[in-house]
């Protein structure tokens, strides 16, 4: 099989993230620069962002390691010596990998060599558009919007030239080409989505067109992507694509109808409505499943345990009470539910400027207003005229204090951009990075980020509203109203504070 002519015809290209998904039975490698060394093969989770190790082995003195492991069905897997990237591996379950590197290029031998190096042919395409793809999405390189169309229909050339190789090709099984074709369709599907404009006028014109209540809003949910309950284990870029479709095609319209319509909702309420939308589809039941576990751990990872999370919470456990996604939802409400309303402030471990160290305690007492932020992110900065007035609105009143969190990985720039910008009234700190992560623990997964603690050391909203909102404004004056209306401070969790 010759692929080089396709991989020497791609300009102007990209491509988006890839992840595999995997088990295996048996894989013996040969290497002979890799005596001594580890090798590993993981498993992204299907829920948690993190890796699962499958198997793990080191190379003898003759540059030869043989791993065995059970995978209840056939997948990808990722597999990485010592410190190197990773490269996925698709494994047959019940059989038998086995691999040669010469150098960097792997060769496999046994019953399925002909389709690895079909699978290895692909990566090369893959890298290819990935290389150029980069300089084609930003900075000079950048394609310009109106030649974006015609560019990425030469970017499938390539691919489409691999399927009709694939499916010419009689040495492989029918197995074989379902895999192959499964992968290089997702890949185009992910390169054509990594140079999807984000959010903007043009794409609320269209959810404000054709999303209804049928749809449930939602109107491009699924209508591009297959489904497929064994895509996550098949597809080379499936993985990402459902996770794509449950943020951009079914959170975001969403979220966008219910700014649009609603007053008040929270984070579960998109939440429930999106379960709504997945139920109504009619996907396999195994299918439903793993979206509706993303979609209540992405709202758990989001706030705290509101009615409309506790809600979508039960519904899940409800349905699926034997789910293997439990235990891990269940760690993630707990962790949530220690951020509802009421519950005791967890810690902020800080420094000043002068380098004394700080804690959240010294506040005890006080109704604080905490920011998170950096200097690098402008979202936050367009925020602090307004922080500046909602400061001087409390002006003199000691009961509150406003708490600047900076979680700059240089304290130099931090100090410097303080004094340039004469800084704000309020207790400014930058986040001390040896302690327990105050992002972890707050849930901060983007900022500018807001928290609110009553006097009593207790969470109000840890997802507060920002400074630009008057809200923000009414409701401190509420917390103040109750810290003087004789509560006593004998209350206070100082294992909180």
């Amino acid at each position: 099989m010759k692929l080089l002519s396709i991989i020497s015809t791609l300009v102007l290209l990209g491509i988006a993230s890839c992840r595999s998904r995997s088990d295996v039975t048996s894989i013996e490698i040969e290497c002979s620069e890799c005596k001594g060394k580890t090798v590993r093969i993981i498993s992204p989770d299907l829920l948690e962002p993190k890796n699962i190790e499958i198997a793990k082995g080191q190379f003898d003195s003759n540059g030869k390691v043989t791993l065995q492991f059970n995978i209840p069905n056939d997948r990808y897997l990722s597999l990485g010596i010592d410190s190197g990237a990773y490269r996925a591996m698709y494994f047959f379950a019940g059989e038998k990998t086995e691999m040669v590197y010469a150098g960097k290029t792997p060769r496999f031998k046994g019953a399925n060599s002909h389709f690895y190096q079909y699978l290895a042919d692909f990566k090369l395409i893959v890298d290819s558009l990935y290389a150029v793809g980069e300089q084609r999405r930003a900075g000079a390189g950048r394609i310009p919007e109106a030649e974006k169309a015609a560019f990425l229909e030469r970017a499938r050339m390539p691919v489409r030239r691999y399927e009709d190789l694939v499916k010419a090709d009689n040495d492989l099984t029918a197995k074989h080409k379902e895999v192959l074709i499964f992968g290089a369709q997702n890949f185009s599907r992910s390169f054509d989505g990594s140079f999807r404009a984000g959010d903007d006028e043009a794409l609320y014109e269209h959810w404000r067109k054709n999303g209804n209540e049928a749809n449930g809003y939602a109107p491009d949910f699924f209508k591009t992507t297959p489904v497929a309950s064994q895509g996550v284990f098949d597809g080379y870029f499936y993985f990402d694509l459902v996770n794509s479709e449950l943020l951009r095609n079914l959170w975001h319209p969403i979220e966008f109808h219910l700014d649009e319509s609603e007053d008040d909702y929270d984070d579960g309420t998109i939440g429930l409505r999106c379960a709504e939308v997945i139920t109504k589809a009619g996907f396999p039941e195994s299918f439903s499943e793993l979206l509706l576990a993303k979609n209540l751990y992405y709202c758990l990872r989001l706030t705290a345990v509101t009615p409309s999370v506790a809600e979508l919470y039960d519904q899940f456990m409800k349905r699926f009470p034997g789910s293997t996604y439990v235990p891990a939802l269940k760690r993630q409400f707990a962790e949530s539910k220690s951020l509802s309303s009421g519950e005791p402030a967890k810690e902020i471990n800080a420094f000043r400027e002068d380098g004394r160290r700080f804690q959240l305690s010294e506040l005890k007492g006080k109704v604080v207003y905490v920011d998170f932020w950096a200097t690098w992110c402008g979202p936050c900065i367009e925020q602090f005229p307004h922080s500046r007035k909602l400061i001087n609105q409390f002006a003199g009143n000691d009961g509150v204090v406003f708490l600047f969190v900076s979680f700059d990985r240089d304290a130099s720039k931090w100090k410097e951009y303080l004094r340039k910008e004469q800084k704000m009234k309020g207790v400014h700190v930058i986040a001390d990075r040896n302690s327990p992560s105050v992002a972890d623990a707050y849930r901060v997964t983007g900022i500018p980020h807001y928290l609110l603690i009553d006097h009593l050391g207790n969470i109000k909203s840890a997802n507060a509203m920002p400074p630009s909102q008057p809200e923000t404004a009414r409701v401190i004056t509420g917390m103040l109203a109750a810290r003087g209306s004789g509560t006593h401070l004998s209350a206070l969790n100082s294992s909180a504070f």
